[in-house]
This record gives structure tokens, sequence and C-alpha cells, in this order.
């Protein structure tokens, strides 16, 4: 029994390392970047959305709610808004997956923005963000005659 509890401590050692870890990098690069996509912004770079991966998912309510339902956090870059996270419902998330190519499901209205959301979610998004930025890169042009 003891050796499962040290097992246990080691484990969540080992999350807790790994969340500090994306953390610091968070925190080091994405408040610069979100600084440069809201000035981006400002000059009319709007209407773009840049949709990554799932990156973090917990039960939704409270602990001891005994619900099934699950709460889906979706990397996301929002021009205006920036990086952050798109909340979902598990449910909802499976069938926004499932939406035709082109048919895409607006995420404004689930969006938080970095500042708002939790820790771990935060230290989730840095391993996302340089495919988010580099295709919103690839997707504004500017044609210079």
């Amino acid at each position: 029994m003891k050796e499962v509890f040290c097992e246990r401590a080691a484990a969540l050692a080992r999350l807790a390392a790994t969340i500090r870890s994306r953390l610091e990098q968070a925190e080091a690069t994405i408040p610069a970047i979100n600084d440069q996509l809201s000035q981006s912004a400002m000059l009319g770079i709007i209407s773009h959305q840049v949709e990554g991966p799932s990156i973090y998912a917990r039960p939704a309510g409270l602990p001891n709610d005994n619900s099934d339902e699950v709460c889906v956090f979706q990397a996301v870059l929002l021009m205006p808004g920036g990086i952050g996270a798109a909340a979902w419902n598990a449910e909802e998330y499976n069938e926004h997956l499932l939406c035709a190519f082109g048919e895409q499901t607006d995420p404004r209205g689930r969006f938080l923005p970095y500042g708002k959301l939790l820790p771990a979610v935060r230290a989730m998004l840095v391993k996302h963000v340089d495919h988010m930025v580099g295709r919103l890169l690839r997707d504004v042009r500017l044609i210079d005659s």
C-alpha cells in the first residue's frame, strides 16, 4: 500500500513539474506575442481565427456533482483577441470536430483570453503558439503592386 502512495506522489510531482515548466515558458512568451497581435488587430488584421488542438480537459461542475460532463479547452488564436482557449462541453467539441471542412464554428462566444485561463491551461498553450502564429502569418498577406 505504501508503495502505491509513493508512486502516486511521484506521478503528482512529475505532473506539477511539467505544468510549472511549461507555464514559465508560456509566461515568458505569450503575453508579448499577444501584445503584438493586439497591435496588429488595431492596424486592421481582424476576422481571423486559427484553431489548435484540445489542450486540457476536466470534469465540468463541482467534484461531488456526480456528472459525467467534461469541459474541454481548445487552443485558439483570434483576431482580435490573441492567444487563448475556447471552452467546450465535450459533446459539443466532438460535434465541432465532425463539422464538414470549411464549416467552422465560431469559437468567439467560448473564447477565454490568456490572462483569464487557469495556469494549467496557459501552460498547455505554449506548445501550439508557433503553429498558430505561423498559420496566421501564412493567411495574412500584404500585396504590393
